[in-house]
């Protein structure tokens, strides 16, 4: 074996390393699944009565940027929460729609609706610090633009929290044109697998991370980590690295359900997943991390995720291509083996994708070589894009307002 192979191959043991960490979550995520949609709001009252009368005052936040087309629908489906005992605090970040004032239409029908117009607003993590300076609840929820909720998500989620005694809790965000064509079925794959993932890590007690909408914090946490830093691309991401050091338990609870709007076209995919990985890389490179406990390595772990990924894909290239040409035996020996153990690792994730809900995700078994190839060439152009101190742009997504169930 020559040098260049050796290195190939390496690129490949590294990547594995992430395939057979994450081996165990996924099985016991798989094994779980179902054991999560808890809905208490179904639970015989005089059982759970304890949990029945834990009504503290939640602050929900609700940053918005040019979101006129949803907008409405999110805080229509706040409003008529089965769980009553919140405000809601809207702030719209330099917009130039009509985002705010169909918000502060709702804020003259509702006194639990606040309205905030910032024209020079900075960031996401920006406008939920200054949401959270306002707020007065016990709990904080924070939830997208898009985000439409279930009558019974804040009531499953707040008796969630009690229910496993955690500090931090992410729902399930699922989304709401998943049918729409190729690219909003490819986020489906990506939606079924994240939960296994989340279910898994409960299920073995290790950390669960915040990601995106639909997260709950009690207000003692946001407030001893400082915030949401407004420098990361993925403020989610560095806040749970820094809610993971300081010792706070979280948990994933699939019945605190939302639906999200995914991105229809290539463009906006692309946009979208350009954000999420590129800020992984961000994290992984410039926050600040502790390596003291098992819990400092399996959050990395996390943070690491699409970083193995790409390592991985990159590896099996490179071989692939390097031993095409070689004409030795020897060589093609070790491109066949590094393509049937590709391969093998492809048909595992996607055989467990089919389990998870049966019959009905075999649709999406084709595609997920197209999703992992596809997240693996944009994990190592943001790498490259991070690596060579390229300008991070955040890319605003447009969404349509358009439901497919």
């Amino acid at each position: 074996m020559d040098v260049l192979q050796a290195i190939g191959l390496a690129l490949v043991a590294i990547g594995l390393v992430y395939v057979i960490y994450q081996f165990p979550i996924l099985f016991y995520g798989y094994r779980e699944f179902t054991k999560y949609d808890i809905d208490f709001s179904n639970l015989d009252s005089a059982q759970f009565s304890g949990f029945k009368m834990y009504k503290p005052l939640v602050s929900i936040i609700v940053p918005a940027k040019n979101e006129e087309t949803v907008i409405s629908r999110t805080i229509e489906s706040i409003l008529n929460q089965s769980y009553t005992n919140f405000e809601l605090l809207v702030v719209v970040d330099n917009s130039t729609d009509n985002t705010y004032n169909i918000a502060k239409e709702f804020e003259q029908k509702d006194s639990r609706v606040k309205v905030f117009n910032r024209p020079n607003g900075k960031s996401k993590a920006s406008a939920l610090n200054f949401c959270f300076e306002k707020s007065r609840g016990e709990i904080i929820a924070t939830y997208d633009a898009d985000t439409m909720l279930l009558r019974n998500t804040l009531e499953n989620a707040i008796y969630g929290m009690n229910y496993f005694n955690v500090d931090v809790l992410q729902g399930y965000n699922s989304y709401i044109n998943r049918s729409e064509n190729i690219f909003t079925r490819l986020a489906v794959i990506d939606e079924i697998l994240v939960k296994a993932t989340l279910i898994g890590r409960t299920h073995l007690n290790l950390f669960v991370p915040v990601a995106g909408s639909n997260q709950y914090f009690k207000r003692q946490v946001i407030k001893n980590i400082g915030g949401w830093d407004e420098e990361f691309l993925t403020e989610d991401l560095e806040s749970s690295l820094r809610i993971s050091n300081s010792r706070y338990k979280s948990a994933y609870l699939s019945s605190a359900k939302v639906l999200q709007e995914t991105p229809a076209s290539y463009s906006e995919y692309f946009k979208q997943r350009t954000r999420w990985l590129r800020g992984y890389h961000q994290v992984l490179l410039h926050s600040k991390k502790r390596m003291s406990r098992f819990t400092d390595f399996d959050a990395l772990m996390i943070v690491l995720a699409p970083t193995f990924s790409g390592i991985l894909f990159f590896g099996w290239m490179y071989i692939s291509l390097l031993n095409f040409y070689n004409p030795f035996v020897h060589s093609m020996r070790t491109y066949f083996l590094s393509l049937i153990v590709i391969s093998l690792i492809i048909y595992a994730a996607a055989f467990i994708l089919v389990l998870i809900k049966k019959k009905q995700n075999a649709i999406y078994l084709p595609l997920i070589y197209v999703y992992l190839t596809v997240n693996s060439l944009i994990s190592i152009y943001t790498m490259f894009l991070e690596i060579t101190g390229a300008k991070r742009v955040w890319h605003k997504v447009k969404k349509t307002g358009k439901t497919t169930i």
